[in-house]
């Protein structure tokens, strides 16, 4: 299993970070994740990834060492099992070379306690909400978030929540947005809504799994006035697949919604829409509201928590509904439809370009790339 790692023993021993991101995916973790190594390779030599699978070597530079598990390991499906892996790959890295540092992604707790173990700094990055619903999880965290040498999390809402809730420390950078990446990824010759104007087009773009929570979207999306003429497409893929397929065919929407199965050129579809919904029931700061805010589409989105409503400046640079509440997101589609072309739409939209200045890319990477050599040099 670490074969090929062992005979490199000699340039291990002088790596700086380790990067802990075992399951790497079509979300915003991911997405981060991408990006920000793609900045600390070009700043910091000797960085190591490990994650699960080989193929995903092709997201990230040459300049970052990737480690996964021997092909012998990858029968198994089970996620646990996997990460279980992946934590020992981290494991046995600590007992063969000097590292200084393991930033981690994801299996927060667990890296927390391994790097404890071994006495190693450790920064990790705290994307969602979700975890802090279960009073279990939140005394188990409680206790091991006092480990870590640094915690980040991505909204100034989180930030709050692990203050007041667990009395934790934290410290806010914003996802990097990337307007190069954006510009180049958008560009296309083909349609993918109809052509004609007096049609709205609204897209979701997300994964079909609860969280993303598609049938509130679906559900909104169904008892839309007749005589409003659209047309929606939902990109994704997920478990819910089926459950999404089902409820479009009893509804008899297969005219007005199609699904497309998640691609690597996800910004076509946004930079050609009028209107962006999501229905999320948590995140932690969805990029995709930062980028449909840089392409200056309208957005409709719930106020879970956290994200939207920071991005979204409490509903002046567009508009928020209750979480699962269907009857109230059909409400807003019908209000933009009529009043797409007003005074207050344009200014909603115009604002939220004009504030895009928080998740500047260089600002944003250089704030991680600040503490990540702090830790470094003070070891």
């Amino acid at each position: 299993m670490f074969k090929s790692m062992l005979k490199n023993k000699k340039n291990t021993s002088i790596r700086n970070l380790i990067i802990f991101a075992p399951f790497i995916e079509n979300g915003g973790i991911e997405k981060n994740l991408i990006i920000l190594t793609k900045f600390l390779s070009s700043k910091i030599n000797g960085i190591i990834l490990i994650t699960w699978k080989k193929e995903d070597k092709k997201h990230f530079n040459k300049n970052i060492k990737i480690i996964t598990p021997n092909n012998l390991f990858l029968k198994f499906h089970n996620r646990s099992i996997k990460n279980f892996i992946c934590l020992f790959i981290l494991v046995k890295l600590f007992i063969i070379s000097k590292e200084r540092l393991v930033f981690s992604f994801q299996s927060n707790l667990y890296v927390t306690i391994i790097a404890k173990l071994f006495q190693i700094k450790n920064i990790i990055r705290i994307a969602n909400y979700n975890w802090m619903r279960s009073k279990f999880k939140k005394f188990i965290f409680k206790l091991i978030l006092k480990l870590p040498s640094k915690i980040i999390v991505n909204s100034n809402e989180m930030k709050k929540y692990l203050k007041k809730d667990l009395n934790i420390n934290s410290e806010c950078i914003y996802n990097p947005l990337n307007p190069d990446e954006i510009n180049k990824n958008k560009k296309t010759k083909k349609t993918h809504f109809n052509k004609d104007k007096e049609v709205m087009k609204i897209l979701f773009l997300g994964r079909f799994v609860d969280q993303k929570d598609p049938l509130t979207f679906l559900k909104g999306i169904k008892d839309i006035k007749k005589k409003i003429k659209y047309q929606a497409l939902m990109v994704g893929e997920g478990y819910m697949r089926k459950t999404v397929d089902e409820f479009i065919y009893k509804n008899n929407l297969n005219n007005k919604i199609k699904l497309i199965k998640y691609n690597s050129h996800p910004m076509q579809y946004l930079s050609q829409c009028d209107l962006l919904v999501l229905t999320s029931k948590y995140e932690g700061l969805p990029n995709v509201l930062l980028e449909a805010q840089y392409l200056k589409k309208f957005i409709i989105s719930t106020d879970c928590k956290t994200g939207p409503k920071e991005i979204l400046n409490n509903g002046k640079y567009g508009n928020l509904f209750r979480v699962g509440d269907f009857k109230g997101l059909k409400k807003k589609i019908e209000d933009f439809y009529y009043k797409k072309k007003s005074k207050d739409i344009k200014k909603k939209i115009d604002m939220g370009f004009l504030n895009l200045n928080r998740f500047d890319y260089n600002k944003c990477c250089n704030k991680y790339l600040s503490i990540i050599k702090r830790y470094i040099r003070n070891e």
